[in-house]
């Protein structure tokens, strides 16, 4: 593997990652669509709204507990194999929910496609680490990352768009036809992706993804993309009924947003490669005091814009730090810790919107949204100093057991030298 990566020329790594990214892109879309076309789908499939629901709901749980269970499975397959036979997997599972008689099958549609979601998005993130220039890994994360960037801020809003105009099922077929065209690229353009230097052995993973330190950095991920979550779940009803936007005005201001977004994910993962912990520190404690000054900004509109841009921007510059940190603790179980990576975003989500809502239902009311959301963010914040004080011990804990080895071997019958 290593051969054909270093074999690879620019233009080559550059097309690997488009396709990557497209595919991040069609997968990320995927996730977030029935959330723009719930009434429709409702009314055709004959439920309820809160049923139709579960089609967010139930994608989410499969993607929680999904993708670390097959990535495991999968673990000692080639990666390329992996990602080939879960594209298949997704493209699959979209056909399905195009063509889908009832609303038990589009559900059953759904809950396949989000089983191939966490395995393969872990995939495409170790992969494209392998396909970046030695130092330049959290760039190359950052650039499939942006696939999932455009679909929250653009994917979606076209689905929405195009399942009011011409059917809920079309934005389905269209998901699975970029799927496919995907696909078909990463069958050219992706390298040979074997599993060398023999990867841990299935037990082997489980106890390198269960060990405290990588926990650590599996929660500084839930708390980090919780407090995004937490704020951004809510911020149309805060941009219209605090700052003053209209429903117009708002789709504006999620397009700062999302400009904020793409910049701070390409930043992060340039910043990453020079400075991991210090990005991720830096880009957290953004986070938590744009979302605490938005409390404030949020009743004027050119204030609210800017705190909504610098929002997006460190909200996104948290990831390729987040990635490449999970990947450094994961040694032999790579793949099984970006999955489950991808379940800790997906839980920080949940955890974000449940508890942005327990706010605005409690006397506290809809404008404690931004920085109750700035207080789950100052969590991460604090257990990233404690994962990097934690990491800070067990190197001079390394140390001081390689200085005693050396002073052992060095005298190996204790003699004492007195002069």
């Amino acid at each position: 593997m290593i051969n054909d990566m270093a074999k690879m020329t620019a233009r080559r790594r550059k097309t690997a990652l488009v396709l990557l990214t497209l595919a991040i892109f069609a997968v990320g879309t995927a996730e977030l669509l029935p959330m723009g076309l719930l009434l429709p789908i409702s009314s055709d499939t004959g439920v309820s709204i809160s049923v139709a629901g579960m089609l967010v709901t139930g994608y989410a749980l499969g993607v929680v507990f999904g993708g670390p269970v097959l990535s495991a499975m999968s673990g000692r397959l080639p990666r390329r194999t992996v990602m080939n036979a879960f594209m298949v997997l997704f493209i699959v599972g979209s056909v399905v929910c195009a063509v889908a008689p009832s609303y038990g099958v589009l559900l059953a549609g759904r809950i396949v496609s989000s089983l191939a979601h966490g395995t393969l998005f872990g995939a495409i993130v170790v992969t494209a680490k392998d396909l970046a220039e030695p130092g330049k890994e959290g760039r190359s994360i950052a650039w499939v990352g942006s696939g999932l960037t455009v679909a929250v801020i653009l994917g979606a809003p076209l689905g929405t768009f195009l399942g009011q105009q011409f059917g809920w099922r079309i934005p389905f077929l269209v998901i699975a036809l970029l799927a496919a065209a995907a696909w078909v690229g990463m069958l050219r353009g992706i390298p040979p992706l074997p599993r060398v230097e023999g990867v841990a052995s299935l037990r082997k993973q489980i106890s390198i993804v269960s060990r405290p330190a990588f926990m650590l950095v599996l929660l500084i991920t839930v708390f980090g993309t919780g407090g995004t979550f937490a704020g951004f779940t809510y911020i149309t009803p805060i941009l219209e009924r605090i700052t003053g936007f209209s429903s117009d005005s708002v789709t504006i201001v999620l397009l700062v947003f999302g400009a904020g977004s793409i910049l701070g994910n390409l930043a992060g993962g340039r910043w990453a490669d020079k400075k991991l912990l210090p990005t991720l520190f830096g880009g957290m404690l953004l986070l938590a005091a744009s979302l605490a000054i938005f409390t404030w900004t949020n009743e004027f509109k050119p204030a609210a814009v800017v705190s909504v841009f610098v929002w997006g921007f460190a909200s996104y510059s948290i990831i390729a730090p987040l990635n490449i940190r999970v990947l450094q603790k994961a040694g032999e179980a790579q793949e099984l810790a970006s999955a489950l990576n991808i379940s800790a975003f997906n839980m920080g989500n949940a955890l974000g919107a449940f508890v942005g809502g327990l706010a605005i239902d409690s006397s506290l009311g809809l404008a404690s949204v931004p920085w109750v959301a700035s207080l789950i963010v100052i969590v991460g914040l604090v257990l990233t100093v404690w994962s990097a004080a934690l990491e800070r011990q067990e190197r001079r804990s390394a140390c001081g057991r390689q200085s005693d080895r050396t002073i052992s071997q060095s005298n190996p019958k204790g003699d004492l030298n007195v002069q």
